[in-house]
């Protein structure tokens, strides 16, 4: 019997949708089995709908997935279960490489920064990260 995966903070997969993006695990897992998670997208600077001043620019060479200016969808930022994770949507599973500790810290950091993402998730980020309401 294998051991069940766990996912951590920084840790990235594929397979929770149709769309191919790669996504990372933003917070620790929940008591309830929750986890929050954001993916990268292609940068656009002047598609204010994905991008805004804000955005958190991940260029080639500060991990080894994006092959051109990629960001992080902040408004799409979900909370998922470790098992519809598991299951995804496309099969099977995959791991990526983890973000380093510092890009993690510039993810989180954009998400703590972006009007687009909620109070709850912004306190989910802030409590992994050790920090208190402000």
């Amino acid at each position: 019997m294998s051991t069940p995966i766990v996912l951590q903070p920084g840790d990235t997969f594929w397979g929770l949708d149709r769309q191919h993006h790669l996504w990372i695990a933003l917070t620790p897992l929940a008591p309830d089995g929750s986890i929050f998670v954001a993916n990268f997208t292609s940068h656009h600077p002047s598609e204010k709908a994905s991008c805004d001043e804000r955005c958190t620019v991940v260029n080639p060479g500060e991990h080894p997935y994006p092959r051109r200016p990629s960001c992080i969808f902040y408004e799409g930022i979900r909370t998922e279960t470790q098992q519809d994770i598991m299951e995804g949507i496309e099969r099977p599973f995959r791991r990526g490489e983890p973000l380093s500790p510092a890009l993690l810290r510039r993810v989180r950091q954009g998400a703590l920064d972006s009007d687009r993402v909620a109070r709850a998730i912004k306190d989910a980020v802030r409590a992994a990260l050790g920090q208190g309401a402000p």
